[in-house]
């Protein structure tokens, strides 16, 4: 009777415990326990004394200035040793990952979309490939969300391109622009996707004509909602905020920051 059974069960399930699992990714132990510690979020940075935004009416664009730190072997510096957004945290965890590399491995940034908070196909979210060249084995590493596995067993991701290094590293800026309108992701929390940008008033924009917007977008909701906003529309002051949801995003202390930079921006504009 117990073989009966037995039988049966192999055959509704055939490995029954016998069957092994994928191997674990390369150095997996190892990445991920440098992964652990990092954060993705913006705010810890863009609050900075030496943080400034301006804003290039005439070419629709905004700037913010310092935004980069590097060390003296150009590698780049997190805030406070683990805050950064997916560029950074990516470029961080690269230069960290390749003393563990040898001739088997190659690895490169890519742009890619990922389901939940970076659908479109203007997204700018970077992540690291890692490539196996004994047999050819993609792995996708996301130091922002803590992934590392198969590219097969991640199907929220897709890759949009592949760079051997990124832009801003190679050039050793501190400095990045967005066109008008156009958002940088802040940080996730409670499933929520926290952006700021500087947007137009009416189509208007000009120093009487301009908002600093920031935006709440749940996971797999792509319809943003704006939770701050404050500028100037037609030279009068404007600002609102949705306290209720602001609240659940942000601590006092957090909101107490970010508006205090955001005044200081709105004064020197």
């Amino acid at each position: 009777m117990r073989f009966f059974v037995l039988t049966v069960l192999i055959a509704i399930c055939p490995c029954l415990g016998l069957c092994e699992g994928p191997p674990s990714p390369p150095f997996y132990d190892t990445i991920m326990k440098i992964m652990a510690p990092l954060e993705y979020s913006g705010v810890p940075v863009m609050v900075k004394p030496q943080v400034t935004l301006n804003i290039d009416f005439s070419h629709r664009v905004w700037i913010l200035r310092n935004i980069h730190e590097y060390d003296s072997q150009g590698g780049i510096i997190l805030e406070q040793g683990h805050y950064g957004l997916c560029a950074e945290l990516a470029t961080f965890l690269f230069e960290k990952i390749k003393p563990l590399l040898n001739g088997q491995y190659e690895v490169k940034f890519a742009m890619v979309t990922e389901s939940g908070f970076f659908a479109s196909g203007q997204s700018n979210h970077i992540v690291l490939l890692l490539v196996d060249k004994s047999n050819d084995q993609l792995y996708l590493i996301d130091p922002s969300f803590h992934k590392y596995a198969r590219m097969k067993d991640l199907p929220e991701y897709h890759v949009m391109n592949i760079q051997d290094t990124l832009s801003f590293v190679k050039d050793q800026s501190h400095d990045i622009s967005f066109g008008v309108d156009q958002a940088i992701p802040l940080y996730i929390k409670n499933d929520f996707l926290l952006s700021f940008a500087v947007t137009s008033v009416d189509g208007k924009f000009d120093k009487d004509n301009f908002i600093f917007v920031i935006s709440a977008n749940r996971r797999y909701m792509f319809a943003g909602r704006d939770i701050v906003g404050i500028g100037r529309r037609n030279k009068e002051f404007e600002d609102f905020e949705d306290k209720t949801l602001l609240d659940q995003l942000l601590t006092p202390e957090e909101i107490k920051v970010l508006f205090d930079k955001l005044k200081t921006w709105i004064e020197e504009v």
